[in-house]
């Protein structure tokens, strides 16, 4: 076999594994978003060119070319650099996989992406399920953090001054419109505009960065305990799956911390991305206990979004975090749980007036 056979072969098997990605009833969706990318080609490089100049995301929006059936130039833009960030501090942290590690684009629209360890080369599926996700979610987080930044630092430390200031703003109607759709489709792919001030850019690109940062070092420590366990599927002997998702979480935080240290990205070295995230998938998926009124039995094989948050938050502190740190984290925590408990109210409302569904937004615009 030459070696362009092969790499065609890798390719249609890589393809197959993507085709097994797909939602039913995405297909149409997904079609339409590399339709979409090809009509507006032109427009977006000129968008990229007129707000980042110098980034070179213009040139690479003309001179993308996908690879294979189900890549997606926006999910490579993302995710390539992030894991070859999260690959260098994991070889510096002497804890990385020994077999290459490829990126390829997750047609899946559900917030999570997935490892494909090999005993040749491992695979890495993310895609616009992730960065839809923790996208939105740092747009709230982050306007909850700008909303109450304008408070005097006494009225910063009164929780009712905080719900007073968030409940003003737009803040808790836009995490509801996320949560109620999330019940819909348990995904955020597609929700459409959720407009946000531009001078808030800066902190939600942060805050999404931490998110998504742990979403890949998660995925890499798989790698890395499938190369030393790969009889056992990556679980040390004497563990269970659940432990194991646990120890993967443990990686992914440590190499956060570090990439927030190297990036200056206070979200990951505080662990308040990571903390963030598994809070926003606890209030979704609060949305779609209340709007089924049936209670989603646990998994088997992976701790609840609520073990993983206390597990988060129990890393920190025993990793020694400082009082500095931990009023920050707590600061971060304390406006989500006010988000999180009106969130829930509005759920419980609209199950009782027993609506249909929630308000949607405007289906089929492109998240800037």
């Amino acid at each position: 076999m030459t070696n362009l056979s092969a790499g065609d072969e890798c390719q249609r098997y890589l393809e197959y594994l993507q085709r097994t990605l797909v939602r039913e009833g995405s297909e149409e969706f997904l079609q339409g978003q590399k339709q979409w990318f090809e009509k507006n080609r032109e427009a977006i490089a000129q968008e990229y060119s007129t707000k980042l100049k110098g980034s070179g995301l213009a040139t690479s929006v003309m001179t993308y070319s996908a690879q294979g059936e189900y890549d997606d130039f926006f999910s490579r833009q993302i995710f390539e650099p992030l894991l070859a960030k999260v690959l260098a501090i994991a070889s510096n942290m002497g804890v990385s996989p020994e077999r290459p590690v490829r990126f390829a684009n997750s047609p899946d629209v559900a917030p999570s992406a997935a490892a494909l360890p090999s005993t040749s080369e491992h695979v890495l599926f993310a895609g616009l399920g992730t960065s839809a996700f923790c996208n939105y979610w740092a747009k709230v987080f982050s306007a909850a953090i700008a909303e109450v930044s304008t408070l005097s630092k006494k009225k910063r430390q009164s929780t009712p001054e905080l719900i007073k200031k968030l409940r003003a703003g737009p803040v808790i109607m836009d995490a509801a419109r996320l949560a109620g759709r999330y019940a819909l489709s348990e995904s955020l792919v597609g929700y459409g505009k959720l407009e946000q001030r531009t001078e808030l850019l800066p902190v939600r690109v942060l805050l999404l960065n931490a998110m998504e940062v742990f979403v890949v070092a998660h995925e890499v420590a798989h790698f890395v305990a499938h190369e030393e366990f790969a009889d056992t599927a990556g679980i040390r002997p004497g563990s269970t799956s659940k432990q194991h998702e646990m120890e993967c979480d443990a990686f992914a935080l440590a190499v956060c911390t570090e990439y927030g240290v190297r990036e200056k990205n206070a979200f990951a070295f505080q662990l308040i991305g990571p903390l963030l995230f598994f809070y926003a998938l606890r209030m979704s998926e609060r949305a779609i206990t209340v709007l089924s009124g049936k209670d989603r039995s646990p998994s088997e094989s992976h701790p609840t979004n609520e073990e993983r948050f206390r597990f988060a938050l129990d890393f920190l502190k025993s990793a020694g975090a400082s009082a500095h740190i931990l009023k920050s984290v707590t600061f971060a925590l304390d406006l989500a749980m006010i988000i999180g408990s009106h969130v829930h109210l509005i759920m419980e409302e609209i199950k009782s007036r027993d609506k249909d569904e929630p308000v949607p937004a405007n289906d089929g615009e492109r998240e800037a």
